[in-house]
């Protein structure tokens, strides 16, 4: 038998009777046996809120049933209680979740595990913190010292290690980072630094959004073995005068009007490196010109880490996932959907055969205009490698740009071949 965590919830009827009815029904399948049942919790609806409040709780169960099959028996309990569809995030008699699967990754029309939603609602980690608490014993590390003796002690067993580098306020786009580094790894090392070195004086660096507790559940919930949460007197000390510059492939893109960025990132990453060691480190490809200069660092330095880019993660409308994004108001998120439209225009134009990059380029800037008040910072067309502007569109092109939403600046790009 293999062991699984269930989601249970209810806000219609009698809801403990409706949770402990479901209980005892899985109790009696054939196949199923319950391990362990949280506390119960009451928790304000999600999403649509003019409802009832829900009551919660989860369940550990060891079971000979595949992940489908298991999804079919709880279907059949959810309907033989009486549940009927509503809409989206609606009322429900009894609700069933497969959370986590004997640790499998499953990604179907009808199935995701681990459930995708899970870490970022407290009324799913409350009670599975009761009935797996050995999930969240993710180790926070705050000093270099004992990073280093964590990073030695891996090496001694022959363990590889895979690094996630963050700023903190995690969204879907970092933990799919740390989710192809479990896959590729055996340690999996993210860290949360706001680095004040890659801050300009006038930029948001007192405000930039912060939330660990937040983090240190989403991490925690997809098993991410340590967290490194430096202060910045670990980072940099008063007589602090060492920095890394990239040259060339930093100067343009954000680099024009962000100077002194990427010397800034260049240099916490190199420190990083130097002190997790890391096999391979994970960014996403929104961040394209950073992975680019840390790729070449690496290179030049002849430091021994593989820099993995992975594919941006973006919202339903194509919004690419940003921490940035929480500072923006209802009006700015929708008008910021111009962002990904627009890349997405330039991309049909060269697929129909449009090769000059000016003409392409006008069109975003164009369709961005239409977006009252957007405010342009740069749009432009790059070799996917050197990152020189192109006139003529040839081979593996970026289109990235950087437009202003109110007082938020936001980035984003695509990759594009010609032929």
């Amino acid at each position: 038998m293999v062991t699984c965590f269930l989601g249970l919830g209810s806000n219609l009827g009698n809801r403990r009777k409706n949770i402990n009815e479901a209980l005892f029904r899985l109790g009696k399948t054939k196949g199923i046996k319950i391990e362990k049942i949280s506390d119960f919790y009451l928790t304000a609806p999600y999403g649509f809120k003019r409802q009832r409040d829900f009551l919660n709780a989860a369940a550990r169960i060891s079971t000979d049933f595949t992940p489908h099959k298991l999804l079919r028996k709880l279907k059949n309990i959810e309907i033989s209680l009486g549940r009927r569809k509503t809409f989206r995030n609606g009322p429900r008699l009894i609700d069933l979740d497969i959370l986590l699967f004997n640790g499998e990754k499953i990604s179907r029309k009808d199935l995701i595990i681990p459930h995708p939603e899970m870490y970022k609602r407290d009324f799913v980690l409350k009670p599975l913190r009761d009935v797996a608490p050995e999930m969240f014993n993710v180790k926070i590390v705050k000093s270099i010292g004992e990073m280093r003796v964590f990073v030695k002690q891996a090496r001694s067993e022959g363990k590889t290690i895979g690094f996630v580098p963050t700023m903190g306020y995690l969204h879907e786009g970092h933990l799919s980072l740390v989710r192809q580094a479990k896959k590729e790894t055996d340690k999996v090392v993210v860290s949360i630094f706001v680095n004040p070195a890659q801050f300009g004086p006038k930029e948001d660096f007192s405000r930039y959004p912060r939330n660990f507790k937040k983090d240190k559940n989403m991490l925690s919930a997809i098993g991410t073995d340590v967290i490194f949460y430096p202060g910045i007197k670990q980072m940099y000390s008063k007589e602090y005068l060492t920095y890394v510059n990239v040259d060339k492939i930093s100067s343009g893109l954000c680099g024009l009007s962000r100077p002194g960025h990427f010397r800034g990132v260049a240099t916490i990453v190199a420190k990083l490196f130097n002190i997790i060691s890391p096999d391979i480190a994970y960014f996403g490809q929104k961040d394209f010109q950073q992975a680019r200069i840390i790729e070449k660092m690496a290179q030049d330095l002849n430091m021994p880490v593989k820099v993995r880019l992975m594919p941006t993660v973006r919202h339903e409308d194509g919004l690419a996932m940003s921490s940035r994004n929480s500072y923006l108001n209802n009006k700015e998120r929708k008008q910021a959907r111009v962002l990904y439209y627009s890349l997405m225009d330039a991309k049909a134009l060269i697929e129909k055969g449009e090769r000059n990059s000016s003409r392409i380029k006008q069109a975003i800037i164009n369709k961005i205009k239409k977006v009252k008040p957007a405010r342009i910072d740069y749009v432009d067309i790059v070799d996917s490698r050197s990152l020189v502007k192109v006139g003529r569109i040839s081979g593996e092109v970026l289109i990235a740009l950087a437009v202003w939403f109110g007082k938020t600046r936001l980035i984003d790009n695509i990759l594009v071949t010609s032929n």
